[in-house]
């Protein structure tokens, strides 16, 4: 069993308690204040995340660490979500990692985390929910699990996905093992076969790059040979079909996400998930880290 250890993250102003599981060399730390979101996974100290320190410090939506994506992926078509035919505002990724996240257990078994509706999620979702992310730590592989609950009267519709940031040297230094049906750079048009070497290049005149994978293998694999590091993310394929690979300019970092929706799915009939009431999924993935 790994180990568990409270601290404290502390840095221009801004002020968080942290939760570290350890286990031998490595150390993944969580969050809960920002998004309940993991913050870091080191080997002997060494860093695999990628924290952008002003963006981790202020109330914007974190572009760092790894954001939990709910009730949607991406931003819908014009900013809305359409239930019972009224359109309600939504965010990018939604809200789940823009709101605090509250202690349900803390011990070297596991952290688990919980998640329910307040004002906010109701202005701009009006369900019943109750989310609940368990993270564990075995070795040099954190597993992440996120169960979403229907605890209202009504269907819950959404869409789930991560967005971990990896630390890298430089994009070219990067390389993909990955096996997927598609690849484009958009969700819409054309949607040719994916190649059998996927790569992540800069667009010309763009300030980032993008790959959206459908049918997607795991475990996917990102190596650099800049830094050395090896990072698989494994996940329950029957859950997560899609992957997201993107990266922006002038920052050293690479995300390899896994996803089971698009930027509309949700306004999309069977293509979205939707949960009975009562009823409960578990979404699960594991990040290792070499």
């Amino acid at each position: 069993m790994s180990a568990l250890s409270n601290g404290v993250y502390e840095k221009y102003g801004a002020h968080y308690a942290t939760l570290t599981l350890t286990d031998g060399p490595y150390a993944l730390t969580v969050t809960p204040e920002k998004g309940g979101m993991a913050t870091s996974f080191t080997k002997d100290g060494e860093e695999y995340l990628w924290l952008r320190d002003k963006n981790f410090e202020s109330t914007d939506r974190p572009r760092c660490g790894i954001p939990i994506l709910f009730p949607s992926c991406s931003k819908p078509d014009g900013g809305v979500h359409i239930f019972g035919g009224q359109a309600y505002p939504i965010e990018i990724h939604g809200f789940a990692d823009l709101l605090p996240w509250q202690v349900a257990k803390a011990d070297g078994e596991a952290i688990e985390l919980t998640l329910t509706p307040n004002g906010l999620t109701k202005f701009c979702y009006p369900f019943d929910f109750k989310l609940t992310m368990r993270y564990t730590l075995a070795g040099n592989t954190a597993h992440l699990a996120l169960t979403v609950a229907n605890t209202g009267d009504k269907p819950l519709p959404f869409s789930v996905g991560f967005h971990p940031y990896f630390a890298t040297s430089a994009l070219e230094n990067v390389r993909f093992d990955i096996t997927a049906a598609t690849c484009s750079e958009s969700p819409t048009g054309p949607q040719p076969a994916a190649p059998a070497q996927i790569t992540l290049t800069k667009t010309p005149g763009a300030a980032d790059s993008t790959r959206l994978l459908t049918g997607v293998k795991s475990p996917m694999v990102l190596s650099d040979s800049g830094n050395g590091h090896k990072v698989t993310v494994a996940f329950d394929e029957a859950k997560f079909g899609k992957a997201i690979l993107w990266q922006q300019s002038a920052e050293s970092f690479v995300c390899m996400e896994p996803w089971n929706g698009w930027a509309n799915s949700v306004n999309e009939a069977g293509k979205h998930e939707e949960l009975a009431p009562g009823a409960e999924s578990t979404f699960a993935w594991s990040v290792t880290i070499e």
